[in-house]
């Protein structure tokens, strides 16, 4: 039977992003005027849990998954640093320290499965760092990010953690990245949001 508990977010690091600390988290309440983020915890049929992370984001889809396909973007959800290969097999690199550069050992590595342009992506974390999450429980989840375009110009974005066990370990990384994916999503909305802002109050380019 499966958990269907879709609940609103009370607190708010990553789908796979790990970085970001607990502790960074911010209070519970979304920016007004914003959707809240839904959480969903499913039972699938091999006995794993699949973490749901649903909202809908004030800006073209093609906004959101420049998001999910650059290093720029990348950075709105939280991270430091990261460096971007766009490709089926390619990889995504991230840090979350100060002066995080290219190699770094604390860094995270993601590998692209699949992807569909602003529409789907599926990642898979390759490397974690020893930190407060084991990493060899997070090497066996995988995420999938999908974009819905919707009406008024925005975007409804759904992402899955696919993978979680039901064993002690698992259950505390699920609770980990239940609240902070919501973090993640809301520093990506307000990062995203301020960058349109200011390219809608900037004076155009000549010739335009």
């Amino acid at each position: 039977m499966n958990i269907r508990s879709t609940i609103r977010s009370l607190s708010a690091a990553a789908l796979l992003l790990l970085g970001a600390s607990a502790s960074a988290q911010p209070d519970s309440a979304p920016p007004e005027g914003n959707a809240a983020v839904t959480t969903e915890i499913i039972e699938e049929n091999d006995g794993t849990l699949t973490l749901v992370h649903e909202t809908v984001i004030a800006a073209p889809v093609a906004e959101v998954w420049k998001t999910l396909s650059t290093a720029e973007g990348w950075a709105m959800w939280g991270p430091s640093f990261a460096k971007f290969d766009l490709r089926q097999g390619g990889s995504i690199e991230t840090g979350y320290h100060k002066n995080a550069a290219v190699g770094d050992e604390r860094n995270i590595r993601h590998r692209i499965l699949a992807f569909v342009p602003e529409r789907i992506m599926a990642i898979r974390v390759e490397y974690a760092p020893p930190g407060p999450i084991d990493p060899a429980l997070v090497t066996k989840l995988w995420g999938v990010y999908e974009l819905e375009p919707g009406g008024n110009g925005h975007t409804s974005l759904r992402i899955s953690g696919l993978g979680y066990g039901t064993d002690e370990a698992s259950t505390k990384l699920l609770e980990f990245f239940e609240q902070g994916n919501v973090w993640s999503i809301e520093t990506m909305r307000k990062n995203l949001e301020a960058q349109m802002g200011a390219h809608a109050g900037s004076p155009p380019k000549e010739g335009e």
